[in-house]
This record gives structure tokens, C-alpha cells and sequence, in this order.
């Protein structure tokens, strides 16, 4: 089932919003007290300073320029935190690389061409060489010169409606600039912005900060003590999560953890001094664990008996990969967690390895996504003519093969074909020679019952569609050109209809029409 929303201003929620109130209370009756792999949510939330005395309600991402589609979980964390008086946080996945991500900006010619044009953050040679497998978390923020250039390009190529969000996004985002020197810094400032045109508010968490903390650590130490155990389990609900949805392939979602040279693949990153991430393989002896960074980080001792402490001073930081990642969020930071649709199928996984170690059913979340274009309007107008193509392709075909249509299916041609077409049509429409050849083809289409008719009826039913056809001149024209208009016009429609421009493509409506229908949805049902 394909659920990322299609139109413009379409949402996708799952499950419905009304349920969700109620199961964010249920979580937190449930889950809020109870030791999970050693250590409490109530706990972990005194550590990091989080409320405790009313519920938490969490979504997460890489600190990319969000879009709409992103914005959504946002909005919906805010406006579910209200409901049950709680408190809306947002985590940044910071230990992710910048080229997972790409960000592009539309551009439309004199000519009415377009293209999606990728947009590059940085200028000099040595800061885009980094960018390539720096995580966010290290990289500073955009350069000023090439943040103007971006902004500049929109209001130049973009379309109409890109030139009211440059206007109103620009000095904000330059000035911002000036005082948020790292990604994560400047990120956040682009966050406080929509933010500001909704009303709204949030917290937020930094990854790179929260698995530096003791309570990871304690997760770490929690599964490498685990790990033949939880590595088995890991991979079971892998292999279940794809015999439940038919997939075959072995790295769909993530691939299985391995098993080489007497080291046990696990589901975290590596990074110490040169700020680059591997893969973290790990072994023990009994009374050590040595962990392995495959690259150029080498191997790391620790004796399993004190194996927190010396982790904590270990210069080697550890970073969750996808599924340990939301496990330790939905286990400890909140009381509910708001996911986009791919990350949704994580969850998946994430569920099933939750049931198995702990053996009881896992925390309830939800998923939100949103479309929104950058020219709906235009874009819909695209869509009309663009649909034309198949319509009137079909068309061609019918009146080929059976072209006595345009006299017995008038009512069909009138509703398929536009308007401005008809006239070709109506010409030959009033032809009553052409007439009479369409009702003499009936007749000889009757006349194929009889056999004895049947050879002389098929004779003439060829020679009637070969006058009819070759008279339509004029109309087969009119859908050639129809045809080449809304090939033309495809990749204009196909630009203007991606829908992960960054937000400053926008105009501030688009976000405060988003909190409507969401804050609409959480009260009625989406509809």
C-alpha cells in the first residue's frame, strides 16, 4: 500500500489521531516505572533533565533543511503534547553523513523548462571534501556566501511562490548566521523559525550528546554483555519482519548482524579522532571485550567487570544505528514517538526485537507525513494537461481500430477530451456522410452473426474504418500536437511536484495551513 500522501495538503496518519491521546497515556502508565534492560524511563529522564511529572512526547531526524513532510511530525508532537498536557521534544540525528541526505531548490527558465537544481552548502574545496563523511554533528554551519547564492537562485529561477518565502525567510536566515556557527546550532535556529509562524515550541535533544551520557552507556554495556543473545534475537525479528511482508531481499530494511573471525557484528557506529563512523564488531574472552572499528580506528580493550567505566573514558564515542536508536528513545525518553513513513518500517523490526527481550508488547507511536507543493497551483494545472497524454493516446488508439467511437461514444470523447479539442471533433461529428458510414458499420457488425454474411460483413467493416479513419485528419492532428504538449510540459509538472524542497521554499501559509489540519485531525479524524 503506497501511503506517502499525493496531493498537495494531503496528510497520511497511522494510526487515525484520535486514537493517540489515549495511547500515549497508556504507555506511560505502562512503561514509565518498569526496569527495562536494567534501567528505568523515570530515571533516565531525571538524568537528562526531562520533566517527570507529565508525559513526553517524542519525534526524531537528521538536522536536513526539513520540508513539509518532515515538519509534520513536529506539529503533530506539539499538538498531541498539548492534549494531555505534556511536553513536545524533538531529537536531532546528528551522527548521521550529509550526503544520505540531498537537498535540492526548483528552478524554471524563460522558456517555462525546469529542473531540480542541488544546492551546495559550502564553497571551498576543503569544506565539501569534509561534508562527503563528516557527520553533522562535527560540520560547521552553511557558509554565508553560499547560503545567499541558494536564496538568490530561488528568487531568480524558483517559481512565483518561492519569491514571497525568500522574502520572508532570508534576513532571518543570514542573520541566524551570525550566532549559530555549527550545523546543529543553525539547524535548530531554521526549527525556531517555523516554530515562530506555527506558535508552537519544542525541546530538543542532540544525539551526538545523549549516547556521550550515562544512561547509554548503560545500554551499550547492556547489550555487549548480551550480545550473542540479542544479536540472535536482532536478526529473528529481521527475518520475521521480512516472511510477514514477502520481502526477499537481505539488506531490506537493514541487513542482519554477522558473525566473522570470532567477532560479532553489532548495530553501532564507531567514531573517535577522525570524526569518521564504522561499523563496531566486538568479541569477548571471559573477562575482556574488545571492540573492533572496521577502518582505520583500530581495536579497544575493556575489562568486562568495569566495562561503563572505561567505555566513559574510552576517546571511541558509540552511536546507535537505526534500530537501537529509536529502541533506546522508546524505552526511555518519551511516552510516545512520532515517526515519518520510512521510519515507520523500522518500527516494525523494532517492535518485534522489543517482544522478544523483554517479552512483553511494545510501547504503542504513530506515523505522520504531509505533502505540500511549491506552485499547487500551477502544479495541478500541470497534472490536467500531463493526464491528457494518456487520455488522448487512448483515444488514438480507439479511433484507429474503431472509429465509428466518434459518433456512438460522443458522450465519452466530450468528458475525456479538452474542450478546446471539440471543434476537430464536432466538424467530423456533422459530416453526415461519415455518419452514414458509422451506422453502416453497425449493420455489418450484425451481419457477422449470420455466417453466411460474415465474409462480405468483415470485407466492408475494413474498407468503412479505412474511410472513416482517413478522414479524421484534422482530429488526429489536434491529439498529436495534444500529446506533444503534455510531454512537453512532464518535467516542468515533475519538478514542481517533488515534494522535499526545503522549507524555505515555502511560504509561511503552507505552515500555518499544516498546524490547522493537524491540530483539525487530532480533534475530528483525518478525512
Amino acid at each position: 500500500m503506497e501511503k506517502t500522501p499525493k496531493h498537495h495538503g494531503e496528510f497520511y496518519f497511522e494510526p487515525e489521531p484520535t486514537q493517540w491521546r489515549n495511547a500515549v497515556l497508556r504507555n506511560r502508565e505502562k512503561f514509565f516505572n518498569i526496569p527495562l534492560w536494567g534501567q528505568k524511563a523515570s530515571k533516565v529522564r531525571e538524568h537528562f533533565k526531562m520533566p517527570t511529572d507529565c508525559p513526553i512526547v517524542l519525534t526524531g531526524h537528521q538536522p536536513v533543511f526539513f520540508y513539509p513532510g518532515i515538519w509534520a511530525k513536529c506539529l503533530a508532537a506539539s499538538q498531541l503534547a498539548l492534549s494531555v498536557s505534556g511536553v513536545a521534544y524533538h531529537k536531532l540525528t546528528d551522527t548521521a553523513l550529509s550526503p544520505e541526505f540531498t537537498h535540492f531548490i526548483p528552478e524554471i527558465n524563460e522558456k517555462g523548462k525546469a529542473r531540480r537544481s542541488e544546492v551546495d552548502f559550502f564553497i571551498s574545496k576543503d569544506a565539501k571534501t569534509k561534508e562527503r563523511s563528516t557527520p553533522y554533528a562535527f560540520m560547521p554551519a552553511p557558509d554565508e556566501g553560499a547560503l545567499k547564492k541558494i536564496l538568490s537562485d530561488l528568487a531568480a529561477f524558483g517559481p512565483a511562490s518561492a519569491h514571497k518565502s525568500v522574502k520572508y525567510f532570508e534576513d532571518k536566515l543570514i542573520k541566524g548566521l551570525k550566532v549559530n556557527t555549527s550545523w546543529d546550532q543553525f539547524h535548530c535556529h531554521s526549527l525556531d523559525l517555523l516554530d515562530q509562524i506555527d506558535g508552537t515550541k519544542r525541546t530538543t535533544l542532540v544525539g551526538s550528546q545523549l549516547w556521550a551520557s550515562e544512561p547509554f552507556l548503560n545500554f551499550v554495556t547492556y547489550w555487549l554483555s548480551h550480545m550473542t543473545e540479542l544479536g540472535e534475537q536482532y536478526n529473528e525479528a529481521l527475518n520475521e519482519y521480512r516472511k510477514t511482508n514477502g520481502i526477499t531481499h537481505e539488506i531490506e530494511p537493514v541487513p542482519n548482524l554477522k558473525f566473522e573471525d570470532w567477532y560479532f557484528e553489532t548495530p553501532f557506529w564507531g567514531s573517535a579522532k577522525s570524526h569518521h563512523r564504522d561499523t563496531i564488531w566486538a568479541k569477548t574472552d571471559g573477562k575482556k571485550v574488545t571492540l573492533k572499528v572496521k577502518g582505520v580506528e583500530g581495536h579497544h580493550d575493556f575489562l568486562l567487570d568495569d566495562l561503563k567505566t572505561q567505555l566513559g573514558a574510552s576517546p571511541l564515542k558509540i552511536w546507535p544505528k537505526a534500530i537501537p536508536q529509536t529502541l533506546f528513545c522508546r524505552m526511555y525518553l518519551c511516552d510516545f514517538f512520532i515517526h515519518g513513513i520510512g521510519g515507520g518500517v523500522y518500527e516494525q523490526v523494532v517492535d518485534l526485537f522489543f517482544k522478544k527481550t523483554t517479552q512483553i508488547d511494545p510501547p504503542a507511536y504513530g506515523i505522520v507525513s504531509a505533502t505540500y507543493l511549491v506552485d499547487s497551483k500551477e502544479s495541478e494545472g500541470l497534472d490536467v494537461i500531463v493526464n491528457h497524454e494518456r487520455i488522448l493516446g487512448l483515444w488514438a488508439r480507439a479511433l484507429e481500430q474503431n472509429p465509428e467511437y466518434l459518433f456512438t461514444r460522443e458522450a465519452d470523447w466530450k468528458r475525456d477530451v479538452p474542450s478546446f479539442m471539440h471543434s476537430s471533433f464536432e466538424k467530423c461529428l456533422q459530416n453526415e456522410n461519415l455518419r452514414k458510414l458509422a451506422d453502416e458499420k453497425k449493420e455489418a457488425v450484425n451481419s457477422l452473426k449470420d455466417p453466411a454474411k460474415r465474409p462480405q460483413a468483415a470485407k466492408r467493416i475494413k474498407e468503412i474504418n479505412g474511410e472513416l479513419y482517413a478522414s479524421y485528419g484534422e482530429i488526429l492532428s489536434v491529439i498529436e500536437q495534444g500529446v506533444l504538449d503534455a510531454q512537453a510540459v512532464k518535467e516542468t509538472r515533475d519538478v514542481l511536484a517533488f515534494r522535499e524542497y526545503p522549507f524555505f521554499c515555502f511560504e509561511p501559509e503552507v505552515f500555518t495551513d499544516m498546524k490547522e489540519k493537524i491540530r483539525r485531525a487530532f480533534a475530528e479524524g483525518w478525512k
